[in-house]
This record gives structure tokens, sequence and C-alpha cells, in this order.
């Protein structure tokens, strides 16, 4: 379970919100907007990359920005919607990686990110953009947007003794995990404490890869309970939605 710890991360794990910004931040420089250096402003930097890549994979399959928002709702990605319309989904990768250097080196250009930080973004297009084609984006019954890596879905689904296939059904059937938990007489909190250790683990990895450090490690797993026991109780929560393990902040 490598990229568990996405659920903080490049594609968000566990938070709700709209569909536009819950799995997925776009890499740090694709906003239009200034810098600004607060928290806030680049959470909102990273959403506007997701809005950017939401437009240009629409208009390069040829539907509507709302209506592949629903598609992915719905549970498909934005590769099988592409393949549905006869486009190759490479070509809609591409045409994201092309987008999103546009984006950064306009705001390198104003001065909003130095040539550093540009750079790094434009390293992490190709991820994202493929990411953000090919990862299921689920949501639970009522059918309000959670990033739900599958790495998550499988411990919860491991510790509860179902496959991660019958837990998502679950979850689209409108049951929470905590209910699935329940009807096989398995502890919630147990559920909770395999995606904890699954998530530290990650988190310890990543610190020791250089990836994060130790202080950004610590606010991650002081957040990251909180976020595990709303994904397992199917609550939604406001606020703050993905943080990234290259430093970026929520």
């Amino acid at each position: 379970m490598k990229k568990l710890l996405a659920s903080v991360a490049v594609t968000g794990l566990l938070v709700g919100g709209a569909a536009t910004t819950a799995w997925a931040a776009g890499p740090a420089g694709t906003s239009g907007r200034s810098g600004g250096g607060s928290a806030g402003a680049h959470q909102g930097r990273r959403g506007h990359g997701v809005r950017l890549a939401i437009q240009t994979a629409a208009s390069t399959i040829g539907v509507q920005p709302a209506d592949l928002l629903t598609q992915i709702r719905g549970g498909k990605t934005v590769a099988q919607v592409a393949t549905e319309h006869g486009v190759d989904p490479a070509g809609v990768v591409s045409a994201i990686v092309v987008a999103g250097t546009r984006r950064i080196d306009q705001a390198a250009a104003r001065g909003t990110i130095d040539a550093s930080k540009a750079d790094q973004a434009k390293q992490k297009l190709p991820d994202f953009a493929n990411r953000f084609l090919n990862e299921p984006k689920p949501t639970n019954g009522n059918g309000r947007g959670y990033g739900l890596r599958k790495e998550a879905l499988q411990a919860a689904a491991k510790e509860i003794g179902v496959s991660a296939d019958d837990l998502k059904q679950a979850l689209k059937d409108g049951k929470t995990v905590a209910q699935v938990a329940k009807d096989h007489d398995k502890s919630v909190d147990d559920v909770v404490d395999a995606i904890m250790k699954e998530a530290k683990s990650d988190i310890d990895q990543a610190v020791k890869d250089g990836k994060l450090d130790s202080q950004r490690a610590d606010e991650l797993e002081t957040k990251l309970l909180d976020r595990v026991k709303q994904f397992v109780n199917g609550e939604r929560k406001q606020g703050p939605q993905t943080t990234e393990t290259t430093g970026a902040t929520t």
C-alpha cells in the first residue's frame, strides 16, 4: 500500500467535498492567481489545477465539464469516459500536460512562482495527469463526493473480511464502512486502526525517503485519525481537503 499517504496527498483519500477537489490536487503553480503564500492560497492553487484538468479533459473528449463530473461521480474513470467517446486516453493526458505547462509558464512569467518551483510543478504534471485519468473516484451512497483511495478501501475490506469490490458496492448502495463492519461482526475501531497503521507506515516511509519532514509528518498524523473516522463512518467534513507528501500545506 505504497500510496495510502495520498489520503492526505496528491489524490486525496478520505475527505469530503466536491469531486473537483476531493480526489486530486494539481501540481502547484497551475492556478492563474497570485501565490500569496498562505495555506488557503496554496489550497486554492491546487483546486484551480484540478479544474483546469477537468475542463481540458472534457474539451478533449468532446463533452461538457458538468457531464464529465457526473460520470466520474457515477464511478467511471476519465479514461473510461474518453474510451467510450472514441478518444485515446493518452491524448487526454497529453492535453492536460500541455494545458498545465502553459498555465505554469504564465504564472512564472508573472512572477507568482519562481523558476525552480515552476520546473518542479511541470515535472509532476505527467504523473498527475495519469492519476487523474486512471484512478477511480467513488462516492458514497448519498452521492457525496469522496476521494477514496483504493488502498484505503483495501485496508478496510481486509480487516472486515470481504473483498474490496464487495465493500465498494456496499458503499455505493448507501452503507458506510462502519455498517459493513458491524454486519460482519467486526469492530469499527479495528477497521480504523488497520487504516491508520498502513497510513502511518507510509508517512514514516515518506520521511525516510526525504519527501516529508518530521514536523509535517506529525501534523499529518494528527489530522489523519479524524479523516479516517470520517471515512469509516461516512461523515462529510468541510474545510482543508488535500495536502501533499512533497511539502504542500492544507
